[in-house]
């Protein structure tokens, strides 16, 4: 089998999006910095990863306090609130990433998400430059199941009409999308990490996608 996935299916926030730090300081009132606000979502995305693992039942209002706290705004409650805990907030795509997406599909491979959302995520994906970019966009909270539930997977594999380990995943959370895709059976789970926290292999972002498919297409020929 060669290493050239026949699709790739991505997350959406941390892999193709992040939470738009202008559309926040709007909305609350307060500076918030990009900078700070990038390594606070790949932080608080590990540590919540983490708890997962080792089976604590942290939540999305856990997630959204502790990415407050790195962002030195340690009243989570009255923000959540305020910018309608996250919805229509991951508009600002990773720089790289559409002309990445562009290039896998020019290179024949199929691209598709799978998201656990809020049923905003066609929305935020089209305003952050993505519409048309996928097949199609699989919402956790329009199909009614969330990763890293192998059903929301083998949704989207019958959606392809594709064997499981002929598929690919990308996403920034190890818990969510690398476990997730591992009980699908699929093919391989690509973290995204650019902090590099995560003793998982990974890569820095989804524009660092192109060269594996060449690297792989050399090794092994046609698609998997």
């Amino acid at each position: 089998m060669s290493d050239r996935p026949q699709a790739i299916l991505f997350d959406a926030g941390g892999t193709l999006v992040l939470q738009n730090p202008a559309v926040m300081s709007d909305r609350l009132g307060i500076g918030i910095d990009p900078d700070t606000a990038f390594e606070a979502h790949y932080r608080t995305m590990a540590e919540f990863s983490d708890l997962r693992l080792s089976g604590v039942e942290a939540t999305w209002d856990w997630w959204l306090e502790r990415y407050f706290e790195r962002l030195g705004h340690p009243k989570p409650g009255s923000a959540g609130a305020l910018i309608r805990r996250g919805y229509g907030i991951w508009t600002l795509p990773i720089p790289g990433v559409i002309d990445a997406i562009r290039s896998i599909r020019a290179a024949g491979v199929r691209v598709a998400v799978v998201s656990n959302s809020d049923g905003s995520v066609e929305e935020s994906l089209a305003v952050a430059g993505f519409d048309s970019v996928f097949e199609f966009t699989l919402d956790s909270a329009v199909v009614g199941v969330k990763k890293p539930d192998p059903q929301i997977f083998e949704i989207a594999l019958e959606r392809l009409g594709l064997p499981p380990r002929s598929v690919w995943y990308v996403g920034d959370s190890v818990y969510h999308d690398i476990e997730g895709a591992s009980a699908a059976g699929l093919g391989r789970g690509v973290l995204v990490d650019p902090l590099r926290i995560s003793a998982h292999d990974s890569v820095s972002s989804v524009a660092d996608l192109p060269p594996m498919l060449v690297a792989g297409l050399a090794r092994g020929g046609g698609a998997a």
